[in-house]
C-alpha cells in the first residue's frame, strides 16, 4: 500500500517556477502547483512509506537551491 502526502514549500523570490519544473521531473510527484500564501508550491507525492517520504523531502526537495523550508502533511487514508 502505498503513502499519499502534500508538502508545501517556501522558496525564494523568483525560484518558485524553475524548482516546479524540477520537482514536476521526479516520478514521485503526482502534482505540482503555485500558491499564493506563506508558501509557494504545494506537490502530492506517493511513495511506498512514510520513512521514503522523509527520504524524498531531504534528498528531491530541500536539496535544491533557492527551498527555504518545507511541511509535511501526511494524508489520513
Amino acid at each position: 500500500m502505498s503513502v499519499q502526502a502534500y508538502i508545501l514549500v517556501q522558496v525564494q523570490t523568483g525560484k518558485a517556477q524553475a524548482i516546479k519544473k524540477e520537482l514536476t521531473q521526479l516520478s514521485q510527484f503526482l502534482r505540482v502547483d503555485r500558491v499564493m500564501g506563506p508558501f509557494d508550491l504545494i506537490a502530492l507525492v506517493e511513495v511506498e512509506n512514510n520513512r521514503e517520504i522523509g527520504e524524498l523531502i531531504l534528498k528531491e526537495i530541500q536539496s535544491l537551491s533557492g527551498v527555504k523550508r518545507t511541511l509535511t502533511c501526511p494524508i489520513i487514508p
